[in-house]
């Protein structure tokens, strides 16, 4: 699970052991941190990096990590905090809509080695109920963080 609200770069060493990780079979679970532009930006820079040949793709609705195919969760739609930004001395306010989830995948030889969520899921299942945050409410972010676990546990 790798997760932050900034811009970051990895060592050598460090880059050096994740693709090591991800090309012997394993998963990595990404979220930025309350829709964290800079942090996402970071983390498909460096994955770009480690693995050139790799391609971000969103996760189709009817992909299986939306189904209950892992004895999970079928998640067909979730509620989303989405803040709106009043001006001057307008409170702060969000209003939840109600959509398809987005996660995105990180794909190297046709096997997504990333799940990325770009709307926060760490402060929901966290409880945390900032307005400022763009991100699920907490019983769909538990969804959707079961069923990335039973997915990566697959096979």
């Amino acid at each position: 699970f790798f997760q932050g609200r900034r811009s970051f770069r990895f060592s050598a060493s460090e880059r050096k052991a994740l693709r090591d990780y991800l090309v012997r079979g394993g998963l990595l679970f990404g979220d930025a941190i309350c829709a964290s532009q800079p942090f996402a930006e970071a983390l498909k820079s460096e994955l770009a990096q480690i693995f050139p040949e790799g391609r971000w793709q969103r996760l189709e609705a009817t992909h299986p990590l939306f189904t209950d195919e892992f004895h999970g969760f079928r998640i067909t739609t979730v509620r989303l905090r989405d803040p709106m930004r009043g001006g001057g001395d307008d409170p702060l306010a969000a209003r939840w809509i109600t959509t398809t989830p987005l996660l995105e995948g990180f794909f190297v030889e046709g096997r997504p080695v990333v799940i990325f969520s770009p709307y926060d899921l760490s402060c929901a299942l966290e409880r945390g109920a900032s307005l400022d945050c763009k991100g699920y409410a907490p019983q769909d972010a538990a969804r959707l963080a079961a069923n990335i676990l039973l997915y990566g546990l697959r096979e």
